[in-house]
This record gives structure tokens, sequence and C-alpha cells, in this order.
């Protein structure tokens, strides 16, 4: 009898719930939204710790530190709530439900009317059935079924009626007695005790952590999960006030929509990221099924990078909405030491942030030597088969990109500069917004800062007179033309300028002034024609005008 008891009381204490609010330990924040979240919560004994929240999991990131052995399953269960509003909806029988009332109800003109005293009887929720969506071979995009219970009833697909009491209000009399009173009759209802906010019973998904096995004096278990909700987006300010040395802040700007953060270590990470199933949900969240999680996996696997972009993509956004068609501002190769970690945490320290706050700090300052420079690239006016690229107006392009006055500098910071908005002031005036690519520390970097209209360019190609000779390169016939290029600057400035010049073309180098350096480009690997491009640092004296002229052979496909 005794081992009988015995057991009764362990499987008892085994079922025991415990309610915790998980602490979080540190938030680690990319540009894309994704966030990495470290929450914690003490144990005392094996047993079921009850988290009343699933946070948004991204599939395949939920892990738990513990010295003991812990185990979660996504479940639902029912939990008390207070209205702390209290907001009526007009039905008495929802709006006083479980309360003890006195209800004053006929219709004697002398006031002697009928009074009742009870508790307002609280109407049971409808049943419901869940159904899930299975069918995994379409997958069909237009699918409903991505919420994790569907109030149906099992094979009509139709609504199952709603409790109601109709125009009765019923109570449960101090006697026992049901009363069913005709709402119409009642002239006044009185609510004892306390004005409180009404509690609830609704049923909500929990996250359940068996704890099998833990330390005897105790232990914590941490989580560890990515989510979506949480991003930080930088930006940069150089002040060129100063004609020899830049200052540089390095701004973030926090946007939660997580949920609530309180006294929480915030960490920003900048780098590219391979996060396979970033845009996965987890079948552990509630908000998703089967279908929805094999739909996204197929849809994650369509992307051929496989990859959930962090800078690149923000990279792009930037580029793609820069005023100039020129590209990006010529790279600098990074010296040999100049590299960092491909992925870099940044904490600003511990925040509280409530769902839908936005924060705005300077997280970093330098200053740094730099150069006022003109920018100029010159595109390939070539296709891939040697052929002009034609405008809309049926003639090939002409006068080079434009030329942009910039800055260049070196990264200062110890840490990379990760890409972003870089706003360039000077003299406390404004003079342009550009965007700063990844640099890191000690590598050089060029950002743009105006169109440079003091300094006059043009550009042309022209094609040398001589025989036209045929080529067969893989039974397809090639027409090899010798072309002379030419690129002028005029500088209308009162003072020097420095140029830096680049010119892409597609062909073989014959010659080129001013000995130039030259490079092929990576894009030209499977080209008939090489992919090359030339680049000239020039000082351009005030007033006056520089021609560089070159020359190459290039294959047109006829």
């Amino acid at each position: 009898m005794k081992n009988y008891i015995l057991l009764l009381l362990t499987a008892s204490a085994a079922l025991a719930e415990t309610t915790v609010t998980p602490a979080f330990e540190s938030v680690g924040m990319f540009k894309n939204g994704l966030a990495v979240v470290r929450v914690s919560f003490p144990v005392g004994e094996p047993g079921q710790y009850v988290w009343e929240k699933v946070p948004h999991i991204v599939h395949g990131s939920l892990w738990m530190e513990s010295d003991g052995e812990v185990s979660v399953l996504s479940t639902t269960r029912k939990i008390e709530e207070k209205d702390e509003a209290e907001t009526p909806v007009g039905n008495l029988q929802k709006d006083l439900a479980g309360k003890e009332v006195t209800v004053t109800y006929g219709s004697r003109t002398d006031g002697n009317n009928t009074l009742a005293k009870g508790t307002v009887w609280d109407v049971p929720a409808a049943a419901t059935s869940r159904t899930w969506d299975t069918d995994y071979s379409s997958l069909n995009p237009n699918s409903g079924s991505y919420y994790w219970q569907r109030n149906q009833i099992s094979g009509n697909g139709f609504s199952p009626p709603q409790l109601t009491t109709g125009n009765f209000l019923v109570i449960r009399e101090e006697n026992g007695t049901r009363s069913y009173i005709s709402q119409s009759s009642i002239s006044s209802v009185s609510v004892s005790g306390p004005f409180e906010p009404a509690t609830r019973t609704v049923e909500k998904p929990v996250l359940v952590f068996d704890v099998r096995r833990a330390p005897a004096n105790g232990g914590t278990v941490m989580v560890t999960y990515l989510t979506k909700g949480l991003a930080w987006l930088p930006s940069y300010r150089l002040d060129l006030t100063d004609p020899k040395k830049l200052s540089i802040r390095q701004n973030a700007v926090v946007r939660n929509e997580m949920g609530d953060v309180e006294n929480t270590e915030l960490q920003l990470i900048s780098g590219f990221p391979n996060v396979r199933f970033g845009s996965v949900d987890s079948p552990l969240w509630p908000g998703t099924g089967l279908a929805a999680f094999f739909q996204q996996v197929n849809q994650s696997g369509s992307n051929p990078n496989g990859i959930l972009s962090n800078s690149l993509s923000q990279q792009a956004v930037y580029l793609n909405n820069s005023s100039s068609s020129d590209g990006p501002p010529l790279p600098d190769v990074a010296e040999e030491g100049n590299v960092s970690d491909d992925i870099h945490y940044h904490s600003i320290g511990k925040r509280s942030l409530k769902a839908g706050d936005s924060l705005s700090l300077d997280v970093a300052a330098a200053g740094a030597e730099y150069d006022r420079v003109v920018e100029w690239t010159v595109p390939d006016p070539r296709d891939g088969n040697g052929r002009y690229r034609y405008t809309s107006g049926n003639l090939p392009p002409a006068g080079g990109g434009d030329a942009w006055d910039a800055v260049r500098f070196s990264n200062p910071f110890d840490f990379p500069m990760t890409t972003a908005a870089a706003s360039i002031v000077e003299g406390g005036r404004f003079r342009g917004q550009s965007v700063s690519e990844w640099v890191n520390p000690g590598q050089q970097t060029c950002v743009k800062i105006t169109r440079a209209l003091s300094i006059r360019t043009e550009a042309g190609e022209t094609e040398e007179e001589g025989e036209r000779q045929i080529v067969f390169i893989g039974g397809n016939d090639y027409q090899r033309t010798t072309v002379k290029g030419r690129l002028a600057v005029r500088n209308f400035r009162g003072k020097d300028a420095v140029l830096t010049i680049r010119c892409e073309f597609s062909g073989k180098l014959l010659e080129a002034d001013g000995d130039p350096k030259t490079t092929l480009r990576v894009e030209g690997a499977t080209s008939v024609n090489p992919l090359r491009q030339l680049d000239w640092t020039i000082t351009l004296p005030a007033g006056e005008e520089k021609e560089l002229t070159y020359r190459y052979e290039v294959l047109v496909d006829r």
C-alpha cells in the first residue's frame, strides 16, 4: 500500500507544471530582420515548466542548454487572463460572466419589482476540432491552412454553432436555482464586490519544457533561437570640414517589432551569414502546419544561393536606388593583413524596448586622413558578343558615365564598416548621401559625394579603317575590328583636381596612353572577348584639359 501511495505521489509530482517567464539574456540583431535570441529560466527540480508564449521560431534554430535532460513540447493550455480594459461587448451574459449580481426586473409601477441574486453563468466555449491540410503533394500556394487550428466540424467544412442564451440572462441564484430572466424585462443590474478586471479562460499555445533530470541544487535552462521582427539599420556621417582629416560617426537605428524586451543586452551583427532556412517557420511555432512548412522549404530551396542575405540584400537596395548608373565606387584590393572576422558583433549595452519602439544612437566615432578625388567610370558599351548595346533611340551609348566628386579614406575603426547609408557634410552644410560598402579595418574605400559638374568629361570610340577579317570560333563567324577610344577631361575648377578614371571595354588591348593599370574583369571568364578595364590616376591642373587614347581589337558576332 505504501508503495502504491508513493507511486501516486511520484506521478502527481511528474505532472505538476510550473509557469515560468524566461529572462532575455541577449538579443543579436542582423540587418534583415532576423535576430538571435537567448533566454533563460531557473529550474529547481525535475518537472514541467510552462512558458506561456511560443516565439516565432526559424526552422532548425531552437537549442537548449542545461545540466539536466530537457525536451520541449509545443501545445496548448487553458489559461486565465484578466481583461484589463474590461470593455463591454453589449452582451450581458458575456460582460457579467462569473460575477455576483443583483437583478431587478418586472413591470410593476409601484417600484416593488422582483429581485434575483446570484452568479451569472459563464457560457462555455463551443467545442472545436482541428483539421489539417495534408495535401503535401501539390503544396497549393493558395491554401489557407497556414494556421494550426481551424474551427470546423470534420467532414462538412462549416463552423460549429456558437453557444448562446438567446434573449435571457442566466444566473445561478443563491439557493442553487438556475433562473432565466428576459433581458427585455430587466430594469437594473448591480454587481457585488470591488470593481476588478474580468477574468476569462482562453486556450493559448505554450511551450512546455519537460525537465527529466536536474542538478541537485537546481540549475538554469538556456534557450537560443532565431526569430524575426528585430533589426538594426546603420548609417555613417562623414564630416570634411578639416581639409586633411575627416571625422566619421557610425549611427544605428534599432527597430523592435518582436515583443517587449526589458534590460536586455542588444548586439548589432554585421556580415553576410548563410541562413539557409531563414524564411522557413519551425513546426514548433503554432502559426504553421506541415503543408506550409514543406512549401516554405521548397521555396527556400529554389533560391540558387540558399542564403537569406543580410548586408548583400541591403547593399543591392542602396545601389538600385542610387542616382548614378556607374556602379559601385572604385574598390581597392585589401592588402595582406587588412582582414577581420566575417561576422562582427557589437554590443550597445542593456536596453529596454517595447514592441513598436525604435532607438537611434551613435555607436562609434573616429578620424581618418582622406583625399578628395573625382571618380569617372566609363562602362563597357558592348555586350558579350561584341555588339554595341543600343538604347531606345537605336544609337550606341556615348559620352561614358558621369564623373563624381568622392572622398577616399581608410577605415579607421578596429571593426569592419558595414554596408550602410553615408551622409557627407562640410562646414555644417549637407553635401550628399551615398552608400558605404563593407570595409575591413585599415582597408581603403571611396564614397561618392556629388556629381562633379565642374569637371567636363567626354568619351567615344571609332573603328579604324582597314580590312575586316572574318574569324570562325565554335562554328560561329566573327568580324575582327580594331577600335580606337578617346577619353577627354577638362578642369573648370579654380584648383587642381585628382581624377581616378576607369575605362571598361571588350577585346584585346593593343596600346594605351599614360601607362594605366590593366586588369581582366571577372565577369568575362566565358566571353569570346576578354573583358578588360584600364585605371588611371592623374592630377589635372586648374583650367587645363587632358586627353587619353587607347586601342584594342574586338570580335563582333555577325
